[in-house]
């Protein structure tokens, strides 16, 4: 019987739970290490004064930084909406495809990391068409999706040949990281 090698994990739970930070102790982990990580995670924004949620912004695992969202955005233009945000989905594809665009002789990272696949990502075909790529060539991923969705590609995530779903939650999130690195190494999903 052939063995299904590793190449996707999954992470997902409630917002707000920590999934992110997880992300990011992986990254800077594996980075620390020497691991070709690329990618991207997503930040809350929050209005200086009161604190409160105004939106979403894409960072890439180099610092580079984009609106993802706004909830009330200033220039007043016609943008695709979740729930109260407007997307951004022009400058969300500006930071984010050229880090998933491996067709033109760019080096394959060891690792994607791509937090998250949700809504407003999906808003984005050129970032679903990637996604694509991702699965079709079975390029090592992180993944973080929504714990209640039933998006096509992230049901098509669930059901990838070789991946792990992790569930965080208020008592695992604190562990979870050295787990999941450990599996990463482990299972050779990166190669040093």
């Amino acid at each position: 019987m052939e063995k299904t090698i590793l190449t996707t994990i999954i992470i997902t739970g409630p917002p707000g739970i920590g999934k992110t930070t997880l992300v990011r102790n992986i990254c800077s982990n594996l980075q620390n290490k020497g691991h070709l990580i690329q990618g991207f995670y997503t930040e809350e924004v929050r209005n200086a004064g009161i604190g409160q949620r105004i939106g979403f912004d894409v960072v890439s695992l180099e610092g580079k930084r984009g609106i993802l969202s706004r909830e009330n955005p200033p220039d007043q233009l016609r943008r695709p909406k979740v729930g109260r945000y407007s997307v951004f989905v022009h400058d969300f594809e500006d930071l984010i495809l050229p880090l998933l665009n491996f067709k033109d002789c760019r080096p394959e990272p060891e690792l994607l990391v791509i937090d998250e696949v949700g809504k407003m990502e999906l808003l984005s075909k050129r970032f679903e068409s990637a996604m694509g790529y991702v699965l079709k060539n079975k390029l090592p991923v992180v993944v973080t999706i929504p714990e209640k969705t039933s998006l096509p590609l992230v049901e098509q995530l669930k059901k990838t040949p070789g991946s792990v779903l992790f569930q965080v939650t208020k008592s695992n999130r604190n562990t979870l990281a050295a787990k999941i690195i450990d599996l990463i190494t482990t299972s050779l999903l990166v190669t040093k």
